[in-house]
């Protein structure tokens, strides 16, 4: 079966732990991995999957050219590159086209990192121009860290603004469209044309009534599996991917990986 992991992240080598401690301390979360290359190839080995989307994340705009010119510089034919971008980035333009003079044709945006809301049109609304005309795909984290706040900087509804305003924009929203926020998914999101989904982060949280309904609405089509390497464990998400009792063989095959293998491979968005 074709597995492809749709979100993952991994970091320099000499950097990685401290990255992970960082981050692990920050939103207390546990990791399942050293996030590095050599880890993620290792782990996707033990679980059969082909090609693993590496997100990008750059908590400030003076971090984006360095790590773009990392990920620029890793060589390895199994991943699917995602750069980071920041919205208040002065050489905006610049950096999506050096990307994408690269073969980078996605952006990873976390605005719980970055410091700015999905929808503050004024700081967000010319990065999405932007995406949109070079037909460059975003990736957003969607929902709580781990859990919602108030102050929750991406949430579906938002994302929802997003796509309507922008509906020649391909949008992938993490965590089945909004962690810990699935209500909102099923109530606003799902179904909405330009927007696509991948698991992470959902499996052993969401009431299986709750996936199967956004699910259906949405259309498994236009779902991707994925972990969140290295903040959530591959082999346990494969493994509940693959008995998830209301999708047919058929479906879960999609879902694994077909989906992402057509918009991220046979379409010719990006590969290494």
């Amino acid at each position: 079966m074709l597995i492809i992991d749709a979100h993952t992240h991994i970091f320099p080598d000499d950097s990685a732990a401290r990255i992970l401690e960082n981050t692990s301390k920050t939103f207390n979360v546990p990791t399942y991995g050293k996030g590095t290359a050599a880890d993620l190839l290792a782990q996707m080995d033990d679980n059969g999957i082909t090609c693993a989307v590496i997100h990008m994340v750059s908590p400030t705009q003076a971090g984006v050219q360095p790590a773009n010119t990392w990920l620029i510089n890793l060589k390895q034919d199994r991943f699917i590159k995602f750069g980071t971008i920041h919205p208040l980035l002065k050489n905006l333009s610049h950096e999506l086209d050096r990307l994408q003079d690269h073969n980078i044709n996605g952006v990873k945006l976390q605005p719980e990192v970055q410091g700015f809301t999905v929808d503050d049109s004024t700081i967000t609304y010319p990065l999405y121009e932007a995406l949109a005309k070079r037909q460059m795909t975003v990736m957003f984290h969607v929902g709580g860290n781990p859990k919602p706040t108030p102050h929750n900087r991406s949430k579906p509804h938002m994302i929802l603004s997003v796509a309507k305003d922008f509906p020649e924009l391909k949008i992938i929203a993490a965590h089945l469209g909004g962690n810990n926020m699935w209500d909102s998914v099923y109530d606003l999101l799902a179904g909405t044309e330009n927007v696509y989904m991948e698991t992470s982060l959902s499996y052993e949280k969401i009431a299986p009534n709750l996936a199967q309904n956004i699910l259906k609405k949405h259309g498994h089509n236009k779902i991707f599996f994925g972990t969140d390497y290295p903040f959530a464990p591959i082999n346990k998400s494969v493994k509940i991917a693959q008995a998830v009792p209301f999708l047919n063989n058929k479906e879960k095959e999609e879902i694994l990986g077909r989906n992402a293998f057509q918009f991220f491979l046979a379409s010719g968005l990006q590969q290494t």
